[in-house]
């Protein structure tokens, strides 16, 4: 995440305003690998496994630092705030890896050091709403059928009658009433298992 040169919150690229993702220092980037998680358990008087209950995981936090391409002034300063402390979650990826998104705000300390001639990186801790990342939402192609469509009509009560009924009653009235044999052992022991799956008993 942390490679990529440009960056991209809440719709607007770093480079349009004037920053590129830096990494101040030597050594290796560090970012976090997964989300932290607490365990919950619950431990009894004289028993020194606990009991396992849940996991909770919070939320991905990752650090940013970014430099100005040029000497800023304090109007830039403004419009780089602006742009970065929103008061909710917006999409945040890198140009390197967009096709893994995460919406996160402004959280915690915020730092800008500078060399007193308006030159200087911008130090920034971010909060995503989970402890998961996104992939972009892909529409498919767009597929016109050209056959006639399939048409279906209303059931009418001729239809229904031409059925059969198995261990049922039809009602003068239309409604349906279970019959009153009750399935037993001795009905289906015939029976080989493999007809079991259509046969016609009706378990009570």
């Amino acid at each position: 995440m942390k490679e990529g040169l440009e960056f991209s919150y809440d719709g607007i690229k770093s480079t349009d305003m004037g920053l590129i993702n830096v990494k101040v220092g030597g050594g290796l980037f560090e970012e976090p690998f997964v989300a932290e998680k607490e365990i919950h358990e619950i431990k009894i008087r004289g028993n020194d496994k606990p009991y396992f209950q849940s996991v909770e995981r919070s939320p991905l936090v990752f650090s940013l630092q970014f430099a100005f391409e040029d000497p800023y002034d304090h109007e830039k300063i403004r419009q780089v705030a602006r742009w970065l402390d929103q008061d909710y979650y917006k999409p945040f990826f890198t140009t390197d890896n967009p096709d893994r998104i995460f919406y996160c705000l402004l959280h915690s300390s915020s730092t800008l050091i500078h060399n007193g001639a308006k030159e200087g990186y911008v130090e920034i801790e971010m909060r995503c709403d989970s402890p998961y990342s996104y992939s972009p939402q892909y529409t498919s192609e767009w597929y016109e059928i050209k056959d006639n469509p399939l048409i279906i009509t209303e059931t009418t009560q001729e239809d229904f009658q031409t059925g059969s009924l198995q261990n049922m009653i039809a009602l003068p009235s239309g409604d349906l009433q279970l019959g009153t044999k009750k399935p037993t052992w001795g009905d289906i022991k015939q029976k080989k298992w493999g007809e079991l799956k259509n046969a016609e008993y009706i378990a009570d």
